[in-house]
């Protein structure tokens, strides 16, 4: 009997993309005539055309099928809203800029049907990025690494593969502000991943600008370390040390020299200092607090306008 895949695709604003992502998936679908597909495009918001294009591609091709949400509810919001509705026996997520190679889709079914529940892409090398940019994706993942205890593993893209109980054991997490590429390597299940160089966008510009990217860093280490809580603890030691010698200088120049050591300017540099660290530390509590208060609300992570498609 042939296994179903699913493959879940949030669009923002990509027009310019839907026809050729079309006509690529169908190759690729062409390609792997001995499984059955339905593609599943999640239109997260989008201002321009891009729901009438995919009306259309679905009258096409009715293993196209397309979830409309209210309102913008970012990448991983649309990909959680895709995962809701997938009934594959697998489920392939990926961006709908080709950036992500649909043609990779048979590595990946390859390795699924070798055993593996999670198969990655692992970006080797990113074309149309400046070289900040790829300096400062590169220390984002090595931070991130580390400061998971090894939990997301390196360069690894939301480009992937997971088998059905993967995404079931996702899809039963109502956790808000979920970082998906962390949360799918926690669960544990068997992986690996297949190296490969991620191209430039085939048309339009980038929806994942500096802020962008630098927020999806920042909710991956705050999702899964507590490190930046640990901060406080460290720096209220390091200070407390500080504190300790620089009285005893103190004691010791004026006992042995009779010195007194101005301290108006100390005074107020440290004051600075330490006002400036608990703030800092503030800011850090708060943004924990503030995810709290997100699970608390109780939210929907996506809320559906319409869907088109699944019920043929």
């Amino acid at each position: 009997m042939k296994k179903l895949i699913s493959v879940v695709i949030p669009a923002y604003n990509e027009e310019e993309v839907l026809e050729e992502l079309k006509n690529r998936l169908e190759k690729v679908m062409a390609q792997n005539s001995n499984y059955y597909f339905e593609i599943i495009i999640v239109e997260n918001g989008s201002w321009d055309s891009s729901y009438k294009i995919l009306k259309e591609i679905n009258k096409e091709d009715s293993r196209f099928k397309v979830v409309k949400l209210s309102k913008n509810f970012g990448c991983d919001g649309g990909i959680v809203a895709g995962l809701k509705y997938a009934k594959g026996d697998a489920a392939v997520i990926m961006n709908a800029d080709l950036q992500d190679p649909p043609e990779m889709i048979s590595q990946f079914i390859r390795k699924w049907e070798d055993g593996y529940e999670i198969i990655y892409g692992i970006i080797q090398k990113r074309e149309g990025v400046s070289y900040i940019r790829k300096v400062l994706s590169s220390l984002a993942y090595v931070i991130i690494y580390n400061l998971t205890h090894e939990t997301i593993p390196k360069n690894a893209s939301d480009f992937r593969l997971i088998d059905r109980k993967v995404y079931e054991t996702v899809n039963r997490m109502d956790e808000k502000n979920k970082f998906l590429r962390g949360i799918i390597a926690w669960t544990g299940f068997k992986q690996t991943g297949i190296p490969y160089e991620r191209p430039a966008r085939f048309a339009g510009e980038t929806k994942a600008g500096f802020f962008a990217a630098l927020n999806v860093a920042m909710n991956g280490i705050f999702s899964f370390s507590y490190f930046p809580l640990h901060i406080a603890t460290i720096l209220g030691f390091v200070v407390s040390i500080a504190t300790f010698v620089l009285i005893f200088i103190e004691l010791g120049l004026f006992l042995v020299y009779g010195q007194v050591v101005p301290g108006f300017t100390t005074t107020i540099i440290l004051m600075l200092f330490l006002f400036g660290m608990l703030f800092f530390l503030m800011g850090i509590i708060g943004i924990y607090l503030g995810r709290i208060y997100d699970d608390v609300k109780d939210r929907p992570n996506f809320i559906v306008a319409e869907r088109i498609g699944f019920d043929q």
